[in-house]
């Protein structure tokens, strides 16, 4: 009993562990910014620079952008004018160049991370030339999902399963110590009613042997 419960419960933890996509505005109070920012909107931007955005919106900067998260991958979607290099962890993933231009008119670009120990990881952000402008559209991670009430629930199920048997297991218990005691009544009974019917009349004796009964 006790190897199936740890059994169900590490099945319960590897069905409950899957891999999720998370999605991080630019607004997001986990996104810390060294330097000023300025909220770029559909009211504080032309369409042309929000439009394909996320929520059509993206936060510019022009220090570094650090976002700490626990997964195994992650992804910047982000806007430049200027330079600058993307790190994770301290290992460079990405060194960025872009011109007004570009920035613009084209797509934002994405840069990723991803097949990393599932875990606390670090990414940064920061510009390397002086007049660089970083715009973050948004960022993505991959996690774990959370577990806990999945498994609280498998857990609950194995003991009330548990539960349950124990409470079947006294029930047939109770009735069979029961059944053997009516068993054993019964034989009682049969025993006392045969040593009754065994046992010789004493008060026919009795009388027998006062001549009570002997003819006049």
């Amino acid at each position: 009993m006790q190897r199936s419960f740890i059994v169900l419960l590490c099945l319960g933890f590897v069905f409950c562990s899957r891999l999720q996509n998370y999605t991080v505005d630019d607004t997001s109070l986990d996104i810390h910014y060294s330097g000023p920012t300025f909220p770029c909107n559909t009211t504080t931007c032309p369409s042309k620079v929000t439009g394909g955005l996320s929520n059509n919106s993206i936060t510019l900067t022009n220090g570094s952008i650090t976002f700490s998260f626990t997964g195994t991958a992650v992804y910047a979607s982000l806007k430049l004018i200027g330079t600058c290099f993307i790190t994770v962890d301290g290992h460079e993933i990405a060194n960025l160049s872009m011109s007004l231009v570009d920035a613009t008119n084209g797509p934002p670009p994405t840069v990723s991370k991803s097949g990393m120990a599932d875990g606390l990881h670090f990414l940064i952000i920061e510009p390397t030339a002086r007049g660089t402008v970083i715009g973050l559209d948004h960022l993505i991670y991959t996690a774990s999902q959370p577990a806990k009430s999945h498994v609280g629930a498998i857990v609950g199920s194995v003991i009330g399963g548990v539960v349950l048997t124990i409470g079947a297991l006294l029930v047939a218990l109770l009735a069979r110590r029961r059944k053997l005691i009516m068993r054993r009544n019964q034989r009682k009974s049969v025993v006392l009613r045969g040593i009754t019917s065994a046992r010789p009349n004493t008060d026919h004796k009795a009388r027998m042997d006062d001549g009570t009964d002997l003819p006049t």
